[in-house]
């Protein structure tokens, strides 16, 4: 389906980005003195290249070709996901970011869980949410079979190649300069990200490609999906999107999404406060740009033939093959998979830092009492090795694709947002909020997703309903619990917030 001019520019372009994500990882290295620097490399970016990099961290392979393959499968109602979700995440952000970077460099805390675990002063708290956060390993396979499906489709590489082929460049700048490389190249490929959304928007409102413009692409959405035709809001049955309250409860769970451990330990390395500001507002413009994204599933309702029989998720190669000249085709398909690499690379850093920062360097060392130069050096071993590591698991994991990415990478995304919620939107933001109901909150809305979606529990088969009643489940008990314990010293209360910093 893809012309053998594609395929040759789609590896042009590719040896081109493969160069300069390497070029940006060498520079990362250079930028890296310590293992802090390592981890978050903490103020050191401005709210442009932060907010390219925060906004393409969040806006993965699902963004790029999961939710336009929903799209093309099910037509409208499978909006609500990419119009709700950029909402949710940046009224989490609004929430919290501020706190994560003030909390973070008053700590030195280097991972969300270290976050949470200075804030209720809990080993148990930080250890568990550590343990809990391995669960991102869903969310890195399935951005290695977006990345698999890309090159399989726009150049012609066999799937199991291109699962190697993603982990020997994603191992190659995160090896080199962590979070540094994560940020600078993550950065890049947001603005790649986003001049594709913008010509995908473009394209949708003009009917590009389909006979009739807009109109007449509209004619046929309804014509071949009926069921899913623009003036259809929910689609009757579904687990998703059957009815409002799946939908509100697909918005409640993204609540959190920005604090995931890939996400917010970014929140660190802006420059200042006021960065951080200029950070939140550059975030809510193009986080909510990229998710029109999916606009090109609609079209490609319209535009692919019915009798081509192409599985959903590679909808937006083949409809760039369709559209565009093989040399546009090309550069857009290196531009899809910077979608897919920039969520991939924080993935990587976030697990590895469970082990280097949560496990060895927080629980380890000061109970073995390990001279600081070496907890130091091990450290940052553990960091630059432990990417093989995860590097390894996702391709074993990702070696034969599950059905839709989007609800694949939930099954984890789920698990960690059911946990973190009550200890972080609450927790964070309350004084009033203890340490007993940290945990409580924690094991409650954890055990909540797991019963809910889990077969053997009550078996409800959509991750995001689960993750969003267990999201309300871990807020009230964490606002319940606080309730009924004492409250905080005001001593445990100035070491947290300083004097007079939030209101109780």
């Amino acid at each position: 389906m893809v012309n053998n001019a594609t395929i040759m520019y789609s590896w042009i372009f590719m040896v081109l980005f493969l160069i300069a994500m390497i070029y940006m990882g060498w520079l990362g290295m250079m930028k890296t003195k310590n293992s802090d620097d390592f981890a978050t490399a903490r103020s050191s970016y401005g709210f442009i290249t932060l907010g390219l990099a925060i906004t393409a961290t969040i806006a993965s392979g699902s963004t790029f070709m999961g939710m336009p393959g929903l799209a093309y499968s099910m037509g409208a109602p499978s909006l609500w996901y990419p119009i709700l979700y950029p909402i949710a995440t940046v009224f989490g952000m609004l929430l919290i970011a501020s706190y994560v970077k003030k909390f973070g460099d008053k700590f030195g805390t280097r991972t969300i869980p270290e976050f949470m675990g200075e804030r209720f002063n809990s080993d148990f708290l930080r250890i568990v949410l550590a343990l809990v956060s391995i669960l991102l390993i869903f969310y890195v396979v399935s951005q290695f079979v977006a990345a698999a499906t890309m090159f399989q489709t726009m150049m012609g590489l066999d799937y199991k190649y291109g699962l190697f082929l993603t982990g020997i460049v994603l191992a190659a700048y995160v090896f080199m300069g962590g979070s540094h490389s994560d940020i600078m190249t993550d950065a890049v490929q947001g603005f790649l990200m986003l001049v594709i959304a913008l010509v995908v928007i473009v394209t949708f409102l003009t009917g590009g490609g389909v006979e009739g413009g807009f109109s007449g692409m509209m004619d046929l959405i309804k014509e071949r999906r009926p069921e899913g035709s623009l003036d259809v809001l929910f689609k009757p049955g579904d687990i998703t999107y059957g009815s409002a309250w799946l939908v509100f409860l697909l918005f409640v769970a993204h609540i959190p999404f920005s604090i995931l451990p890939h996400i917010g330990n970014k929140f660190m390395a802006i420059k200042s406060g006021k960065e951080l500001k200029r950070l939140v507002m550059f975030c809510t413009i193009v986080a909510t740009t990229l998710p029109a994204m999916t606009l090109g599933g609609l079209l490609g309702i319209a535009l692919i033939d019915p009798s081509a029989n192409i599985a959903a998720d590679q909808v937006i190669p083949v409809l760039f093959n369709e559209l565009f000249p093989p040399i546009i085709a090309g550069l857009f398909a290196v531009a899809v998979l910077s979608a897919i690499m920039s969520t991939s690379d924080g993935l990587i850093v976030s697990l590895t830092q469970i082990l280097a920062n949560d496990i060895y360097r927080k629980t380890i060392v000061p109970r073995q009492g390990i001279a600081p130069e070496k907890a130091e050096k091990v450290e940052m071993m553990i960091s630059r090795y432990g990417t093989f590591v995860v590097l390894g698991a996702a391709i074993l994991m990702a070696w034969n694709p599950p059905q839709s990415l989007s609800v694949f990478l939930w099954i984890g995304i789920g698990g960690i947002v059911s946990a973190t919620a009550g200890p972080l939107c609450v927790g964070t933001l309350w004084k009033r909020s203890t340490k007993t109901a940290a945990i409580t909150s924690m094991l409650a809305g954890s055990i909540s997703y797991w019963v809910i979606y889990l077969p053997i529990g009550f078996g409800f088969t959509n991750p995001f309903g689960a993750a969003g009643i267990s999201v309300l489940i871990g807020m009230a008990a964490m606002y319940i619990v606080t309730l009924a314990t004492a409250k905080p010293t005001e001593k445990e209360i100035e070491r947290v917030f300083g004097s007079n910093d939030i209101s109780a």
